[in-house]
């Protein structure tokens, strides 16, 4: 197997995950909008906090690019 076949497959599964974790915060959104309405807010408080933890994860990579945008801001700052 080439490098560039090794690359787009390596592109393509980042993608498919991507789109696994936005589904996922979608998903969990929703089933904690229903299970609120239920009056169950224990359960729907950590539903939303899955949902934001996929969502995090799903936007992985712009929070690693700013994140090393900002250590690198801040490494570049005069003293």
């Amino acid at each position: 197997m080439s490098s560039e076949e090794k690359m787009i497959n390596r592109n393509i599964s980042q993608l498919i995950v991507t789109l696994a974790f936005f589904y996922s915060s979608l998903i969990c959104h929703f089933k904690a909008i229903e299970v609120f309405e239920e009056k169950n807010f224990l359960l729907a408080l950590f539903l939303w906090f899955c949902a934001f933890t996929s969502f995090c994860g799903a936007l992985r990579f712009q929070i690693a690019k700013l994140y090393y945008k900002i250590r690198d801001l801040k490494k570049n700052e005069p003293k």
